[in-house]
């Protein structure tokens, strides 16, 4: 996606370029599934409203008109304690409550818990700056109760990592600068704009996501895009850069790289060694998406919200569950009901590599006294996604500062993709566009 947008960026711009997909399909980690009646995501399954550059390119490309919202009527999250479900307190916003009502009528924490969150506003803020985990951030401001059973699988499994390790100023950035404005999260949100009980903060699109995959790709010039063409070597020429695919040699006054760091390291390591360092440094985990389809007499619980978060202190595999023909209605026949249940990371390192028969086995065992499963789903499928989920930690900020100060000595060399400044749909958008309008700036 990074590379798409950069792309369009550059036709915009009327520049003209050569786009190269290693693969056989466009749009990489975005890949909406139609089998059954069903309408599945691989992986990401919505835009996030409040970022503006994604929400902007839909209406764009003309498709206003095909977004549908999440379900604004049912929008619980339930969270796993002691083998039940509890359901997250409403009002609650990235684990912060934001009204202490339902949080006081929760079973989900103790009294000691509730007490302790309700001290947040009294928090001085952190002094000296500097980064630090999700893990400290939270457990700081709001307590070690509210990160264990609350934060730690919502904020960690939004990253598919551990929060002992994710950067808080690299992942949620707006916590951070809550905190240095409002000197309180509780304060900031509530400070902050209101959302009407009607609308939603994700979106997708009528068709899933593949159809801003489609639409984009049919906006760039089609002489200019190839797929099956992996870049085998990348190095400097007399006017640019020398890019080899196969037995051909491409010369470009410019490259954009938009790649996830693993694949950008062999192309870097001869003509830029020290930023190929520092990218081996960002580790990147394996994940796995069980899809699941149900006779919706089959499914005991009401389905009623959008999910389901799986605390570490679960002792599960699964992670989280979405219910995703509950989040987005429509997305399964009538009369059935469709999952996507969540696997691996950083806590589980590995068994997302499994095979897929011990996978969905997974799957079903643990989601089956949660969910009051019966019988055998009339669909299931395993999405894999091998080393594809970065884990922006503590420090990387800085690092990220570095490898930008080194590509400025490398004229005509742009980097962009998940993992190095933004993760997540929206924010690789909006990367992937601002280094597209970069490398239009430099080539003209």
């Amino acid at each position: 996606m990074a590379g798409l947008a950069a792309a369009y960026a550059l036709a915009r711009r009327g520049r003209p370029f050569l786009l190269l997909e290693a693969s056989d399909r466009w749009g990489g980690v975005v890949r909406s599934l139609r089998e059954d009646g069903f309408l599945f995501e691989a992986g990401p399954d919505a835009l996030l409203t409040t970022k503006p550059d994604a929400i902007a390119l839909v209406r764009e490309l003309g498709l206003e008109s095909r977004v549908v919202p999440t379900n604004t009527e049912l929008r619980t999250v339930y969270v796993v304690k002691g083998g039940r479900l509890y359901p997250m307190p409403e009002g609650m916003v990235l684990g912060v409550p934001s009204r202490w009502g339902p949080v006081f009528r929760s079973g989900l924490f103790s009294l000691g818990g509730k007490l302790r969150m309700a001290l947040e506003p009294l928090v001085p803020r952190r002094a000296g700056g500097g980064d630090e985990s999700i893990a400290a951030f939270v457990r700081r401001r709001l307590g070690r109760e509210a990160w264990g059973r609350l934060g730690d699988a919502l904020l960690g499994g939004i990253h598919a990592g551990d929060t002992e390790r994710l950067s808080i100023q690299a992942t949620f950035p707006r916590l951070v600068e809550m905190e240095a404005k409002h000197g309180s999260l509780v304060r900031g949100f509530r400070r902050g704009p209101k959302g009407s009980a009607e609308s939603s903060a994700f979106v997708s699109l009528r068709d899933g996501l593949t159809e801003m995959v489609e639409a984009l790709v049919t906006r760039l010039p089609r002489h200019a895009l190839r797929t099956s063409a992996p870049v085998d070597a990348l190095a400097p020429a007399a006017d640019g850069w020398s890019v080899r695919v196969g037995a051909e040699t491409i010369e470009a006054r410019a490259v954009v790289l938009a790649v996830p760091a693993p694949q950008a390291i062999p192309l870097l390591r001869a003509c830029a060694p020290a930023v190929a360092d520092e990218l081996a440094a960002i580790r990147f985990v394996s994940t796995a998406i069980v899809l699941l389809g149900y006779a919706r007499g089959d499914v005991a619980h009401a389905l009623d919200g959008y999910g389901l978060l799986v605390p570490r202190t679960g002792g599960q595999h699964t992670t989280a569950a979405s219910f995703f023909s509950t989040k987005f209605p429509g997305r399964a026949p009538d009369g059935f009901a469709s999952l996507r249940v969540f696997l691996g990371g950083d806590h589980d390192p590995g068994f997302a590599e499994g095979d897929d028969a011990s996978l969905l086995d997974t799957a079903l065992r643990e989601m089956t006294p949660l969910l009051g499963l019966r019988g055998q789903p009339v669909y299931a499928r395993v999405c894999r996604w091998p080393r594809a989920r970065p884990q922006m930690e503590v420090g990387h900020g800085e690092r990220v500062a570095r490898v930008d100060a080194m590509l400025g000595r490398l004229p005509g060399l742009f980097l962009t993709g998940a993992g190095l400044r933004a993760t997540g749909l929206s924010d690789t958008i909006a990367d992937g566009t601002a280094t597209g309008e970069a490398a239009a700036g430099y080539v003209s």
